[in-house]
């Protein structure tokens, strides 16, 4: 089945098939087969205002790690990198870490897709327990942006995918802010708002970087710089 982001709508459900990496679970990143390594250590202790940081110049500073089916997670090159290999295959990779409200800021480089960069790339927050369930805020090699909610097995869009000039395009590198404070989501690029969305479904869970290709070429991710902080 052929997942197309460009649908729009006010919904979009998308199916497990579609957008996970396998149907079986021990195959899903974030399922808990991709583990943590034996010694974590923080790369550097967060500043004043801070939760968590890294610049993942530490490849052993927590953040899943795995081989999966249809991609893969884990660090490459002083950044955390996320492959996605398979048409609609959505992967990410988690931080072993729990949060209620936050700020993620990092900057987001697109190494490699299809020549047409029909992907998406972003941040998860308040990502359930083995599961890919959790708000995703989104962009695309393309120029494009969306918010989407997963519950376990289907993705509902908060905030259709929509075109901007402000995200750029190819092989370029995005500075995202996502913002998820209590029911509102806020997704930043470049320092611009773009989209704002409510829900209520999630209080609380992990964070994610995720990438999905939507063609029969790769995608590949590498996330650098995160910060978590309180929002303001």
């Amino acid at each position: 089945m052929h997942v197309n982001k460009k649908v729009t709508g006010v919904l979009i459900l998308l199916t497990v098939m579609a957008l996970a990496c396998t149907c079986n679970l021990p195959f899903l990143p974030g399922a808990g087969t991709g583990q943590p390594r034996e010694e974590t250590k923080p790369t550097s202790p967060p500043q004043p205002g801070e939760l968590f940081r890294d610049d993942f110049s530490n490849p052993n500073s927590g953040w899943e790690t795995g081989d999966y089916e249809a991609g893969s997670v884990g660090y490459k090159d002083g950044a955390y990198f996320v492959t996605s290999l398979e048409d609609g295959s959505t992967m990410w990779g988690v931080a072993h870490q729990s949060f209620d409200n936050l700020v993620i800021e990092l900057d987001a480089t697109q190494i490699s897709a299809p020549a047409n960069d029909n992907n998406d790339y972003g941040v998860v927050c308040r990502n359930q327990p083995d599961s890919m369930a959790g708000y995703y805020l989104l962009i695309s090699g393309d120029g494009g942006y969306a918010i989407l909610k997963s519950e376990g097995e289907t993705f509902e869009a908060l905030v259709d995918w929509t075109p901007t000039d402000v995200v750029r395009q190819g092989n370029a590198t995005n500075h995202i802010r996502a913002m998820c404070d209590g029911p509102t989501l806020t997704l930043f690029v470049n320092g611009q708002r773009l989209a704002t969305a409510e829900d209520t479904t999630f209080s609380r869970g992990d964070i994610a970087l995720t990438a999905t290709t939507y063609e029969g070429e790769s995608t590949e991710v590498h996330f650098d710089n995160l910060v978590v902080r309180r929002p303001q």
